[in-house]
């Protein structure tokens, strides 16, 4: 993934390595960016937008790999909603967005936390 996007992952594993959180083999391959404190995108429209600024292409080759490979593609995010945080909104999905996740045929899964 590093190849086809020129992106550096937050974090990757592949299936078969001990991982180094819980000591046991990682039961299956992963690569992604991470989005918050401490990371290089802090909010959730910066990673949507640098993943639809990937580019149709990309998700044609995305959907391509999955199909070849039997690999799986998904968004996956996961929000805070905290009291002292007055500028979380949700997650805005722009129709390029949404076109880019269709094209890659990726599922996409939101968790949202509300913390009082």
């Amino acid at each position: 993934m590093t190849a086809l996007t020129g992106i550096s992952p937050d974090h990757e594993a592949r299936a078969g390595e001990i991982s180094c959180r819980t000591g046991r083999p990682v039961r299956f391959s992963s690569w992604g960016v991470s989005v918050g404190p401490g990371s290089r995108l802090q909010r959730p429209e910066e990673a949507l937008n640098a993943l639809a600024s990937w580019g149709l292409p990309i998700a044609r080759k995305f959907r391509e790999l999955c199909s070849e490979r039997g690999w799986e593609v998904s968004l996956i995010i996961v929000q805070e909603f905290r009291n002292d945080d007055v500028l979380e909104k949700g997650i805005p999905l722009s129709p390029e967005v949404v076109e880019t996740l269709a094209v890659a045929g990726a599922g996409v899964e939101i968790d949202q936390y509300v913390y009082h």
